[in-house]
């Protein structure tokens, strides 16, 4: 039965809600037309997603990446729509210009190129020149993609919304759609705000100034906007355009392992990091390895980045328990865990790889499995990191198709081992070992309290344990045989520390100036010590002959 909470958000959505009964009609119509009950082939598919607008386009490129879940048939053909949009006519990107800047074009550049460099579902890119000359590429958004996104969205939660408040059914189901949804409505407010990317193009370009051969486009924040976005022009070759590379004398093996260091670098040092690595985005340009577009980027913490490069070592070194302890801390509970059943399922996942050769793990494919098993135990990977999953296998794609010798999984472990001996890092692992120390120290003078506190509540009955255990006789005999010699070893140690202390006070009577007290507690201790060394040695006799324990 629904509860009132879910009524009030069906609520609440119908009541933001003013367009979804039109646009859900629009989608029907376009639904009809290709006839899509009858089935899609992955070109039709694709018309399917164009038709449907920019939101559905986005949710297309998301499932490109998803190889575990969708023929590859199709995911080779969503792999268009990254690029492959019809373009706004020139008229129309003037009239954006123009609008963003509140004045003519005229005023800001010398001329624009009216054949585009690319065009997509979000904007199109033309080449231009600024008035003092500068060769630049101006991103243009194209009119009412904003407000088209934000109601598809808006759509999307009014049906879970409803679905959720109309049955109890399928709930896990319905939590993963909502997340993707969130996802969704993240990953398109910050492509359709180019002032967020216009930040990441400064921050990117800042972070790789340190990287040799490697760079992105220098931004110009003087001429951007909300919807028009100016940044150094590139003219370079797709990275997996090889024949066009070879043809430079560039070798390829060596520029793919620079762009995994890149990547790398990003994720574990940076904690930013370019979150759709596809081909078009990774340009070369006179050997230097350009990454552009930086509408999707993914953010780590500190914590997160050590928490991965634990992940990843696990991962490496097949230590399921290493790798449960790393992916616990990047996780949001959803639901009861089974800690048992989450062990054995990453045991068996890593248990896969074992027998495999380290240079044909797929980090990509491995962590899209570990987020598979965790939300089978209701926990959901924080978004960056379900970004990050994504853009590994992205970028694996690419330089399996470039330099198949290339191996992800060893860059990344040897960045990892490197990364121990980094003294940036030094502090942060020294404070959250301090950290870490305090509360445990916290937490241990808060065990008497907290186990007191417990006891008084069994006393009362307000704590019930019921369990039922089938245990046969010769463990029980074993048990009792093991707690008692616990029991002579520790009245043995409680007698020799006893007498100890006694020994050092002036108790009479004495003998040979020791108190003779002291001398019975340490002769009792003493023949309390060796029968239970006596006991034990019978025991392990008893046990390798296989007789009942006593």
């Amino acid at each position: 039965m629904a509860t009132f909470e879910e009524f009030l958000k069906v609520a609440e959505i119908s009541l933001k809600d003013k367009t979804s009964h039109k646009r859900m009609d629009e989608i029907i119509h376009i639904m009809r037309e290709y006839h899509v009950l009858r089935g899609l082939t992955p070109e039709r598919a694709v018309e399917v997603l164009q038709a449907l607008g920019p939101t559905y386009v986005k949710i297309g490129q998301l499932a490109s990446n998803r190889s575990d879940l969708l023929p590859k048939a199709y995911c080779d053909a969503f792999e268009r729509l990254r690029d492959d949009a019809n373009p706004m006519a020139f008229d129309q990107v003037i009239e954006q210009i123009d609008r963003a800047y509140g004045k003519s074009w005229h005023e800001v550049f010398a001329s624009i190129d009216p054949k585009p460099l690319g065009a997509a579902s979000i904007a199109q890119v033309h080449r231009a020149a600024l008035l003092d000359g500068t060769t630049v590429a101006v991103k243009v958004r194209r009119p009412g993609v904003a407000e088209s996104m934000a109601e598809d969205i808006m759509l999307m939660k009014h049906l879970l919304a409803l679905g959720e408040f109309a049955s109890n059914t399928h709930r896990d189901m319905l939590l993963s759609l909502e997340g993707f949804v969130e996802e969704i409505e993240r990953t398109t407010a910050n492509e359709v705000d180019f002032t967020r990317e216009l930040g990441n193009l400064v921050r990117f370009h800042g972070e790789l100034a340190n990287e040799e051969g490697v760079t992105s486009p220098v931004a110009y924040p003087a001429y951007s906007t909300e919807s028009v976005l100016v940044m150094e022009f590139v003219q370079g070759v797709e990275i997996s355009d090889t024949a066009a590379l070879r043809s430079q004398g560039i070798d390829v093996d060596a520029l793919a392992g620079r762009v995994c260091q890149s990547y790398v670098t990003q994720v574990l040092d940076n904690g930013f990091f370019h979150a759709d690595p596809h081909p078009g985005n990774i340009l070369v340009r006179d050997g230097e390895v350009v990454w552009i577009d930086l509408g999707m980027v993914g953010t780590l913490t500190v914590s997160e980045r050590m928490l991965v490069g634990k992940a990843f070592t696990a991962v490496a070194t097949g230590n399921a328990y290493l790798l449960k302890e790393a992916v616990m801390g990047l996780v949001r509970v959803t639901g009861p865990v089974d800690h048992g059943a989450l062990l054995a399922s990453l045991s068996r996942l890593l248990a896969k790889y074992s027998t495999a050769e380290l240079k044909e793990i797929n980090v990509g494919t491995v962590l899209t499995e570990v987020i598979e098993v965790l939300r089978d135990q209701n926990m959901v990977m924080t978004s960056s990191v379900t970004m990050l999953a994504r853009g590994f296998v992205t970028l694996e794609g690419v330089i399996a198709q470039i330099s198949p010798s290339t191996s992800v999984i060893e860059i990344v472990s040897k960045h990892v081992i490197a990364q121990q001996g980094d003294p940036k890092l030094l502090g942060t692992r020294v404070l959250d070992l301090v950290v870490s120390s305090a509360a445990s120290v916290e937490a241990l003078a808060k065990l008497p309290t907290q186990l007191s506190n417990t006891l008084e509540m069994v006393d009362r009955g307000q704590i019930k344990v019921n369990g039922s255990v089938d245990v046969s006789s010769r463990i029980l005999a074993t048990a009792y045989a093991s707690v008692g010699r616990l029991s002579l070893a520790l009245l043995s140690a409680g007698l020799f520390i006893g007498s100890s202390i006694v020994c050092t006070t002036a108790m009479q009577p004495r003998f040979l100036d020791v108190p003779l007290l002291g001398v019975l507690g340490y002769l009792g201790a003493f023949v309390l010590g060796g029968y239970t060394v006596f006991r034990i040695m019978v025991s392990r006799h008893r046990l390798l002959n296989d007789e009942e324990p006593r």
